[in-house]
């Protein structure tokens, strides 16, 4: 089994690689820059994949549903 903590620093370094290829797609309201879409995409699905690592781990650990998760971040 993964390390949960790991799977956190996992996700945030994707999430920073994404706003950076973010950034360079669109550097500002007015720009988009399509030679960068490419880079970004990869970056998202990267994120995407991070995240869902993550989540299995939390439900997995915990014996919970994903909605139940989810329901959990909500007041």
């Amino acid at each position: 089994m993964e390390d949960g903590h790991a799977l956190v620093d996992d996700v945030r370094a994707a999430a920073r690689r994404h706003n950076l290829t973010w950034s360079t797609l669109v550097p500002d309201r007015f720009t988009i820059n399509h030679a960068a879409e490419a880079a970004e995409e990869a970056a998202y699905a990267e994120m995407a994949v991070a995240k869902r690592a993550l989540r299995d781990h939390i439900c997995r650990t915990y014996g919970i549903t994903v909605e139940e998760l989810a329901s959990l971040a909500m007041p």
